[in-house]
């Protein structure tokens, strides 16, 4: 595969000269392209390009963290498939539009290599794998207006079935799911996973508490740890658009899923929401106290679902008898057909 084409297809897509809406088949897919703020915004739709043209509902899904392109290359069949998209959404090409976006600066296409040296990385990945067109969009209210936009291009089309718009996300697209449905009354599901209620400096600072009680920090060092993290929020907060960073995430991004705003912006919704987490993710058992604010309120609008023993990508763990982790398997697959099952009961 040429290297070079998915960055000339980025350059290509992102123009602000690129004003018009595109599709175009990609494998099993079909891709639009739709400006967005003198940018654009690229989107995949399980469905070929000719099958556009039986009245659906919408299933739109917002992945996680990192700059993930849209599509790799199955190496086996060397045809692309939607890189984060959840596999279960594919039994249910007869029953939704399943929508995914593009991150922004990212390439559309690319092969195994390319995901191989990200994840590698992840730790500690340098700036040199996260494009500036990247770093300057990865934040919170431009997704959710990303989101919202795709949104109304989608519904203004004949195939799709306004009556029904389901809005997911996981992890970093949990929060998006979140403030996308609060803020756009077309969507009449949400489903959000593996994302901490109170915001992602929050959930770090929650897992350096939780190290001195399994053993992993003494409890002083898990309070200087602690301590630390409290100052460094501190001069976060005072350069908070900043998109300039040497590793990782920058200030505005960090800033922006760290709001803490998600608890109003559940309990002002009236539409089906389930929420899902692992109970060995920590920064996500946050979500306990959901059930007791909506009963306060008299709410009954919500689901949710623990998995004991599930981590942040829902592998379940097994633990020895000192509570070190010995075995893991991937269950991801039973968690996407519980939250299809309470779709169809909803």
């Amino acid at each position: 595969m040429n290297h070079l084409l998915p960055f000339l297809l980025v350059a290509l897509l992102t123009s602000p000269a690129f004003c018009q809406p595109t599709q175009r088949s990609l494998g099993n897919y079909t891709v639009f392209t739709i400006p967005f703020k003198g940018d654009s915004i690229t989107f995949a739709v399980v469905a070929k390009k000719r099958e556009l043209n039986k009245r659906k509902p919408i299933f739109l899904f917002r992945q996680g963290s990192l700059p993930i392109p849209l599509f790799t290359i199955n190496p086996k069949t060397n045809r692309p498939a939607l890189t984060e998209l959840p596999r279960t959404c594919y039994e249910y090409e007869a029953d939704y539009y399943s929508i995914m976006i593009a991150k922004p600066g990212i390439p559309l296409v690319v092969d195994d290599a390319y995901l191989d040296t990200l994840f590698s990385s992840r730790s500690a990945p340098k700036t040199g794998m996260y494009p500036e067109a990247y770093q300057s969009r990865n934040y919170l209210d431009y997704y959710v207006d990303q989101t919202n936009a795709v949104l109304r291009f989608v519904l203004s089309q004949s195939w799709a079935d306004p009556k029904r718009v389901v809005v997911a996300g996981g992890s970093e697209g949990y929060h998006v799911a979140i403030k996308t449905a609060y803020t756009n009354p077309q969507v009449t599901h949400l489903i959000g996973f593996s994302g901490n209620l109170e915001g992602r400096f929050q959930s770090i600072l929650r897992t350096e508490r939780m190290k001195g009680y399994t053993g992993e920090y003494t409890q002083e060092e898990a309070q200087r740890r602690v301590e630390a993290l409290q100052n460094e929020w501190g001069g976060l907060c005072r350069d908070s658009l900043n998109t300039n960073a040497v590793e990782g995430d920058p200030n505005r991004t960090m800033y922006s899923f760290s709001h803490g705003h998600n608890p109003d912006f559940l309990l002002a919704l009236t539409i089906p929401i389930c929420i899902l987490y692992g109970t060995a993710d920590v920064g996500a058992t946050s979500n306990d106290v959901l059930p007791l604010e909506f009963a306060r309120r008299g709410k009954t609008n919500l689901t949710l679902r623990a998995y004991p023993n599930h981590d942040h990508t829902f592998h379940k763990l097994t633990y020895d008898s000192g509570g070190k982790v010995i075995d893991k398997f991937y269950n991801g697959a039973a968690v996407e057909k519980d939250y299809f099952e309470w779709l169809s009961q909803h």
